[in-house]
């Protein structure tokens, strides 16, 4: 059946009922130069002056177990009834086999009427290319009008994708879609092929045309088992969304939404499909606990004894109605917090694209100079005036007390806990080839203090960003104003870039750089990353850095303050001035990065202890990577008939085929009710563009190390934020582009202080096409990503 494109159109045309293929001719690509009048009279006749499309259907074009897809040339609208036209077409697809190879005897080219005034075109993949997991896989779009965005890759609608369960059509409620994936069905039955590369087109009337078919060629690549056990794994998974739908004890909310990227935004940290041993060390550290007893201490309302994080086929996610009830003042009333997280629970399910931004764009965390606005915002008919002004009040009580450091959640007393933490780690360089019970007493450090007292400080960075973008609204002042005061911010990283600098100079020994940041890792809780004093080239390539370009620590003008001051005065901040609320801002940037620099530390410690362990008992750091933290530590808790090796290699190795499950499942960045679990929209996510700057340069996709990689004037792509890719701003990068991320993330606030263009969070559909080009041209101030190829 697979012998060319056009033979295998022109074989199931007659077979077919739901796709139309639109009218075609074909002839052998020798034989056009020798019949090239008779040819393009054929066309002028058969088409009656119609546009058509020249394809091609190359003989190495669409093989069973090889593609060349998009090798080749198409022309696109070429009016039949020019003969010029029609010939310099045809010229132009024979071309493009000839660049590649001499022209074969099967060489064909199609002649076929264009399909005008389509709703909607694009490709289906009738299973997962990658894992060959049960989904139909359709890249479409329904918003330019053509039909070749696609499968050029071009078009800024040319990203959006939907996975749909092969067992699970009938859960469709689009009309559109239920009528393409029951064509493709009929054209599953009529080749007798389950595994199918298609591209469509959809009319006005919702008619399905096939433009071609060809064999999906990645079979060989995929695991069976693993696609066989997803159907089970997903059953497992919708039952468990159906019971947390529901409402719970002591949670405000009737409802929820789970997502990867809200409030802690697991999926920047540790990834889309986790391994064992990375997803319990962020929950234990800081999902299970941590979170919420850092929120109690700044004096939010928090929900009992709740996790914050919970895994889907091993896929983390967050559950929002818990972010949004502990982003309530304490003293709010019940009744006020109810209506609120429903009210924001619906406002993200209409809006799924804020789902990196809810702290700014979906939920009100804290006061600001402008939360009358927000409230008309964020809130509108949510609540009575009366609630409205009970809800300020209370944001503006907990906020003054926060921000004047007069409560326990202050960022000076989280500092002193965070400096105990640091002294305590030089302890752990001893005892990192000590038993694996060391990892009791690190654990509880880290907890207690590092990630309790940095998700204080984090939240402090949240405030104080909030602030700052309030008196942007209020115009005091500008956007630049603003960047300016976060690129005067001079916090560990920039400390980092200078000792880069100096090490590559000389001025720094290796021991010395090693001794401070030796500990930094691109994976923070993945511990088959390695770390900075385990890798030999991480000084190659070093290139001025951004800081010589001296940004001036910024100072409010007269007129500034006094605007700033009167603001104070009159929500009742008593000796507090602008320049005490613009030193917050800065301590509160500083202490974040801080905080997260000194708790990592001792992630990382805990990691090299794992390893150390394992390796004593004959396993890789691979295989220990699908080991839960609890696992290994109830090798000290009980005894087994089994060798500790014995009993860690059998976890392993069934962790490691829950992680290829979990790999091959897909599930949407916000799942908002259990038919997501099947139906699966991926949305075109909005990135979070920092600085106004324009770029234009090749990229470099980075992965966990530098592989002595040239950054200086690239782009780097990377997929999230994660402070272990510190190092790359010693290398004079041009801009930088996350998979994940969100508006203040960890490299949001370093490309803010650099003053690099970036687009943090761009998703995950533009981050595959980026991944295929070696050029991005990037326009922060007209929000643009552009790859060219």
């Amino acid at each position: 059946m697979f012998s060319s494109k056009a033979q295998v159109l022109n074989v199931v045309k007659s077979s077919l009922v739901q796709f139309t293929i639109p009218d075609m001719f074909f002839f052998k690509a020798t034989e056009f130069q020798s019949t090239l009048q008779e040819i393009v009279d054929v066309i002028d006749k058969k088409y009656y002056g119609i546009d058509v499309v020249v394809r091609s259907s190359a003989a190495d074009e669409d093989g069973k177990t090889n593609s060349s897809a998009g090798e080749y040339e198409s022309v696109l609208n070429v009016p039949s009834n020019n003969p010029e036209k029609i010939t310099k077409a045809i010229n132009r697809v024979i071309a493009s086999y000839e660049k590649k190879r001499p022209l074969m005897a099967d060489d064909e080219v199609i002649i076929q009427e264009m399909v005008k005034n389509t709703t909607m075109s694009g490709v289906i993949f009738t299973y997962d290319l990658n894992t060959g997991a049960p989904y139909y896989v359709i890249n479409y779009d329904d918003q330019s009008g053509l039909t070749d965005t696609v499968t050029s890759g071009g078009g800024e609608y040319a990203n959006r994708t939907l996975y749909i369960h092969r067992n699970s059509i009938n859960k469709l409620r689009s009309e559109r879609f239920t009528k393409l994936l029951q064509a493709v069905q009929e054209l599953e039955k009529v080749m007798g092929s389950q595994f199918l590369d298609i591209e469509f087109a959809l009319g006005e009337d919702l008619t399905p045309y096939l433009l071609q078919v060809r064999a999906i060629t990645t079979q060989p690549n995929w695991n069976r088992a693993v696609a066989k056990r997803i159907d089970v794994s997903l059953k497992g998974v919708q039952s468990f969304v159906i019971e947390r739908f529901k409402r719970i004890n002591g949670v405000y909310g009737e409802t929820t939404l789970l997502g990867q990227m809200p409030d802690w935004n697991p999926v920047e940290m540790i990834g889309r499909a986790p391994r064992a041993l990375a997803t319990s060390l962020y929950q234990t550290l800081i999902t299970d606990n941590a979170w919420s007893d850092a929120r109690a201490i700044m004096g939010y309302a928090v929900p009992a004894s709740q996790p914050l994080m919970l895994t889907l086929a091993g896929q983390p996610f967050i559950d929002t109605r818990l972010s949004f009830h502990s982003y309530l003042p304490k003293t709010v009333s019940p009744i006020i917090a109810e209506k609120l997280v429903n009210h924001w629970i619906e406002h993200l399910k209409i809006s799924p694209e804020l789902h990196d931004k809810v702290e700014f764009e979906v939920a009100i965390t804290a006061y600001s100079f402008d939360i009358d606005d927000k409230i008309e915002q964020l809130v509108g008919d949510a609540l009575t005036i009366i609630e409205k002004n009970e809800f300020k009040q209370a944001h503006l009580q907990q906020t003054r007390q926060l921000i004047k450091g007069d409560c326990d959640g202050s960022i000076s007393q989280a500092l002193e806990n965070i400096d105990i933490l640091s002294q305590k780690q030089r302890e752990y360089s001893d005892s990192l080839q000590k038993n694996i019970s060391s990892l009791f007493n690190m654990v509880d450090d880290c907890i207690q203090l590092g990630t309790i007292p940095f998700s204080i400080l984090a939240r402090h960075g949240f405030i104080a960003r909030t602030i700052l973008l309030s008196l942007k609204h209020r115009d005091i002042l500008t956007n630049d104003e603003v960047n300016q005061i976060q690129a005067s911010v001079k916090t560990v990283a920039s400390d980092l870039v200078d000792d880069m600098r100096s090490l590559q100079l000389g001025e720094l020994s290796n021991s010395d750089f090693m001794e401070r940041y030796g500990h930094l890792r691109p994976g923070t809780y993945d511990i088959m990353s390695r770390r900075y004093d385990q890798m030999s080239n991480l000084s190659d390539g070093l290139a001025s850095s951004h800081l010589e370009q001296c940004v001036d620590l910024f100072k409010l003008s007269m007129k500034q303050q006094q605007q700033i001051n009167q603001l104070l005065e009159e929500d009742g901040f008593e000796d507090f001035d602008a320049n005490d609320l613009l030193n917050y801002v800065n301590e509160a940037i500083v202490g974040r990065e801080y905080g997260k620099f000194v708790f990592t530390r001792t992630v990382s410690d805990m990691l090299e202890l794992i390893a150390n362990f394992a390796e004593q008992h004959g396993l890789s750091r691979d295989e220990v990577s699908h080991v839960s933290l609890n696992s290994l530590l109830n090798t000290v808790k009980s005894s087994s008939e089994f060798t500790i090796e014995e009993q860690l290699r059998e976890l392993s190795s069934q962790e490691e085929e829950k992680h290829d499950i979990s790999v091959a499942i897909r599930l949407p960045q916000l799942l908002v009710d259990q038919a997501a679990v099947h139906i699966i929209p991926f949305q075109v996510s909005y990135p979070n563009f920092i600085t106004h700057k324009k770029v234009t340069a090749k990229s470099v996709v980075l992965y966990s190390e530098t592989d002595g990689v040239l950054l200086t004037d690239r782009i780097v792509i990377i997929e999230g934020a994660d402070p272990g890719f510190d190092w790359i701003f010693s290398k004079k990068i041009a801009g930088l582009i996350t998979k994940y991320g969100g508006a203040n993330s960890h490299m949001a606030i370093r490309c803010a202080e650099f003053g690099i263009p970036a687009a943090i969070g761009c998703g995950e559909q533009r981050f595959d096409l980026l991944l295929k080009v070696n050029q991005v041209h990037l326009d922060c101030a007209a929000g643009l990503i552009n790859p060219l190829h």
